[in-house]
C-alpha cells in the first residue's frame, strides 16, 4: 500500500494489507492492528467471551432482548416473489449483481410499507441500483429529501447499517402497538 492514506479514504473499504500471507511485513502490521483491539481482555484463549462480556446478560432468558415479544411482535413475514423467474439462461452473461438488484426492486414494491434495504455506500457499485426503480435513498439529515419516500438506507459505516437493520423492527414493532392500544 506503500504512503496511501487508508483510514477516511475508499481503501478503508479494500484489504489495506493484501499480502500478509507472504509478506511478514505486512503480516507485523495486521498483527499490530488487530491486537490494538485487545481481545485478550474480551475473550478466553478456547474462544469463549470472558466474564467481563458475559456478566452484561440478563440471567433470565426471557429478559434477553432477542427473547422479548416487543422485539419481534410487530414482525410481518415478506411478500417475495419466486426467485426462479430471476433465472438468466445457463451461460448467459447476466451480472448476478444486477439480477439480484431486479429481484430486491421487486420486493420493495411488493412490500411498500414493511421492507426497506439496509446498504452501506457502495449500492451502486455492487450493481444493486435495480432497487432505484421504484424508490430511492432514504437521507434523514437532507431537508429536500427527508421522509419522501425513500426505502434505502445508505451509509457508509457497516456497524452503524447493521445496527439500524436490528433496530427498525423494534421501532416499528413501538409503532404498531401503539396505534393497536
Amino acid at each position: 500500500m506503500g504512503n496511501e492514506i487508508i483510514e477516511g479514504s475508499f481503501h478503508a473499504h479494500q484489504v489495506p494489507l493484501p499480502a500478509a500471507a507472504t509478506d511478514d511485513a505486512q503480516l507485523d502490521l495486521l498483527n499490530k492492528w488487530l491486537s490494538s483491539y485487545k481481545p485478550t481482555e474480551l475473550f478466553n484463549k478456547d474462544g469463549s467471551p470472558k466474564d467481563i462480556v458475559t456478566q452484561i446478560l440478563p440471567e433470565k432468558q426471557d429478559l434477553r432482548m432477542g427473547q422479548r415479544k416487543e422485539t419481534y411482535m410487530g414482525y410481518t413475514p415478506l411478500k417475495v416473489p419466486d426467485w426462479r423467474t430471476y433465472c438468466v439462461p445457463r451461460g448467459s452473461e447476466q451480472s448476478c449483481m444486477l439480477t439480484i438488484g431486479s429481484l430486491i426492486d421487486k420486493v420493495l414494491v411488493d412490500n411498500p410499507t414493511s421492507a426497506r434495504m439496509f446498504s452501506p455506500d457502495e449500492l451502486e457499485s455492487n450493481k444493486l441500483n435495480a432497487v432505484f426503480q421504484h424508490t430511492n435513498r432514504d437521507f434523514q439529515w437532507d431537508p429536500e429529501t427527508h421522509a419522501r419516500g425513500g426505502r434505502v438506507i445508505e451509509i457508509l459505516s457497516e456497524h452503524t447499517c447493521q445496527g439500524m437493520l436490528q433496530g427498525t423492527p423494534l421501532f416499528q414493532g413501538v409503532e404498531l402497538i401503539q396505534v393497536i392500544l
